[in-house]
Formats: structure tokens, C-alpha cells, sequence
């Protein structure tokens, strides 16, 4: 039997949201009007509307699909090397990339929670789910003896982790005034959650890490 997937074109809604990424990424959610989302469909606004009535329901859709993404990453852990470093430097870059595909959701979150208030909810419960993942990721590396994080330190590290790998990207909005994301800032990033994890590495992990750091995410 024939495999037509690769001929069947993406349904109009899908072709929606990927043109909102795009441009909610390039310039913002409240910078882009829905005619410039049709525009970037090739459909009329009110075919837009008939799909999403509001921009909050097109944010909250890109939410739906970042959170898709971001258990599916969760659960390429499972069935890995649980002793091999490079299991998580995988995650780690896999993470980085996630994060940078739905940047605008990072970078504009105070606006954006201003615009579609119905984000407040999800946001706290995929926070609470990935933090939860992340110390469960965490303990699997000191079973494996690739990180050593004194008890007394763990919570704190996991919740600075979370936040830095999370948020590096609305402080650089906020904070420094950084509109504009390119490599540059996706490495600077990257080298802020290495500072936090470099020094309860083992060597193993920490040359795995150097790498990650180095390479292009």
C-alpha cells in the first residue's frame, strides 16, 4: 500500500499555526495582527476566524503544541543509557531547542499572559510537570555517578536549573533588552545552565557538557 502522508497537504490549521509561530517568534504576538497571519496562510481573515476567533486562542493552541513537544522530549529519557552522559547532554540540547523554537512564549511572557490570560494555568502546570522530570532526570545521573549534588543542595540547584533553562530568554528581554534572538543569545543560554551544573559534574559528564557548549544547538 501507498504512502500518500507526504502528498496530502497540512491542514489549514496547522498551516495557521505555523505561520503565527514564525511570526509570533520574529516580532511578538502583540506586533502581529491576524490580517499578516492570513496574509502568511494565503486565506482570508475570515477563514482565520473560523479556526481561531482570538489571538489568545492561537497563542493557547501554540501552548497546546509546545507542551505536546516538551513530554514527547521527557520521554525519549526513558528507554535511554541511563549511564551515559551523553543521554543528557542529548536532553539538555534537545531542551535548548524546544525552547528556542517557541521562544516568543519565553521571551514575551509578561505580555503575553497580559493577552491571553488563560496561559496563567498551563504554564504553572507544565512548569510543575518538567520540574518534577528534571529531578527525576537528575537522580537518574547520580545513580549513574555522572553528578554529585549534596542533599542539602539539590532543591535549590533543580529549581535555579529550571528557572535558568526556562527564562533565559524573557530576561534577556526584559533585563538587558535583547529583542532580537539569534545563535548569540541561544549559547549565552546554554553557558548560563552550564555554570550552574559544571561543578557537580563527573569528569565524564563535564566533557560531554564542554561539548554540548561548544557545538552548534
Amino acid at each position: 500500500m501507498k504512502n500518500n502522508d507526504a502528498k496530502r497537504p497540512r491542514r489549514t490549521r496547522d498551516r495557521i499555526l505555523d505561520a503565527a509561530l514564525d511570526l509570533f517568534n520574529g516580532r511578538g504576538p502583540d506586533r502581529v495582527t491576524t490580517a499578516e497571519i492570513a496574509l502568511a496562510v494565503d486565506i482570508n481573515e475570515g477563514n482565520l476566524y473560523y479556526h481561531f476567533r482570538t489571538k489568545e486562542s492561537l497563542v493557547l493552541a501554540l501552548f497546546e503544541r509546545f507542551e505536546a513537544d516538551t513530554m514527547a522530549l521527557v520521554a525519549t529519557v526513558d528507554g535511554a543509557d541511563e549511564a551515559a552522559a551523553a543521554t543528557y547532554a542529548g536532553f539538555l540540547r534537545q531542551w535548548f531547542s524546544l525552547v528556542w523554537n517557541y521562544r516568543f512564549l519565553f521571551r514575551d511572557l509578561v505580555g503575553l499572559v497580559a493577552l491571553a490570560p488563560g496561559l496563567v494555568e498551563p504554564v504553572r502546570a507544565i512548569s510543575a510537570t518538567m520540574r518534577l522530570a528534571v529531578g527525576d532526570i537528575v537522580g537518574r545521573m547520580q545513580k549513574a555517578g555522572l553528578v554529585t549534588i549534596p542533599e542539602s543542595e539539590r532543591d535549590a540547584v533543580l529549581t535555579n536549573l529550571w528557572i535558568v533553562s526556562t527564562y533565559w530568554a524573557a530576561y534577556l528581554n526584559l533585563q538587558e533588552g535583547v529583542g532580537e534572538f539569534g545563535p548569540q543569545q541561544l549559547d549565552w543560554g546554554l553557558q548560563q545552565v552550564s555554570s550552574l551544573f559544571r561543578p557537580y559534574l563527573s569528569a565524564e559528564a563535564k566533557a560531554e557538557l564542554e561539548a554540548l557548549v561548544e557545538s552548534d544547538i
